[in-house]
């Protein structure tokens, strides 16, 4: 089994959808439920990642009219054959929240995380120089940042409209940690200045209330006016957040025709060689052809 790390840096806002609502946000993104955090599940982002090799995909019709691969190439090796006779050899986990961008009156915005989400990635192997046991804890009215920082002015932060008194300095491993991360995206230059640890309570709430909310109305074709009951709100994760997933890959069989075994190390370097093609570039979500979803990506070994 080979591990690799995927970090995912939005470029714009990204809507990665839960279904309808019953509240006031009729279109609202995927979360978890227990602490409220954004996410982009799993199936969605192996879709996302299958997909860079639908241009050159060897697509045969079924008996149904339907359009599936036909069991060979690099695609049903790494994503598993249509006919479910194969799995494939890539393993993609949700990918998960490590830094959100919250409206700060200093510096233009901060990057918010807390303790869980950092106990989670050095537990996942994201951040590196870190024990889970040194991880502070931070009062639900208090946060931590760096001597320096950029948003603070003096001993506060002004967090969209909540003051936030410092409780400590952050330490420096977990700001080193940050800026070691493989974020191939220039406005992450200089991140660790802007990184304000506050409490799991604070998180969750910026998570649910600092969003963006976007408003939107159907056009009645043959009138060129709004059609009735067509206006609707939708929820996005705001552009600047950072996600990670965990991809796995197994020894897995290639071409099904042959029977060549490839080396779960070839199923990874297949897809970094794949991403490297695209500019380490993919839109995920709806709305693409709206500018959503658009989101710098690097795929990193886990050291």
């Amino acid at each position: 089994m080979e591990t690799r790390i995927l970090t995912l840096f939005t470029r714009t806002p990204l809507h990665v959808g839960a279904g309808n609502s019953v509240g006031a946000v009729d279109a609202p993104i995927l979360r978890e439920r227990h602490t409220r955090f954004p996410i982009i599940s799993g199936s969605s982002l192996k879709g996302v990642l299958a997909d860079l090799w639908a241009d050159d995909a060897n697509l045969e019709r079924t008996d149904k009219g339907d359009h599936v691969r036909k069991p060979d190439g690099d695609a049903s090796w790494l994503f598993g054959a249509e006919d479910a006779k194969h799995a494939g050899a890539l393993l993609v986990g949700e990918a998960r929240l490590l830094a959100f961008p919250v409206r700060s009156a200093k510096g233009c915005f901060a990057w918010i995380m807390c303790p869980t989400i950092l106990r989670r990635a050095v537990r996942d192997g994201v951040l590196k120089g870190i024990a889970v046991e040194t991880v502070p804890d931070v009062a639900d009215d208090r946060a931590l940042w760096q001597d320096g920082a950029v948003v603070a002015h003096h001993e506060e932060v002004m967090l969209e409209e909540y003051v936030v008194g410092r409780e400590n300095a952050l330490p420096a491993q977990i700001a080193d940690a940050f800026a070691a991360l493989p974020v191939d995206d220039p406005v992450w230059t200089g991140a660790a200045s802007r990184l304000v640890l506050v409490s799991d309570g604070m998180m969750g709430f910026f998570c649910s209330a600092a969003c963006e909310v976007a408003q939107h109305v159907r056009i009645n074709d043959a009138t060129g006016t709004a059609s009735e009951g067509g206006l609707f709100n939708q929820e996005n994760v705001p552009a600047e957040t950072l996600f990670y997933a965990v991809l796995c890959a197994h020894n897995g069989w290639g071409r099904f025709s042959t029977g060549e075994q490839h080396r779960a190390a070839d199923a990874l370097g297949a897809l970094g060689d794949r991403l490297a093609s695209r500019q380490h570039l993919l839109q995920i979500g709806g709305d693409e052809t709206t500018g959503l979803g658009w989101c710098s990506v690097t795929l990193a070994e886990v050291k």
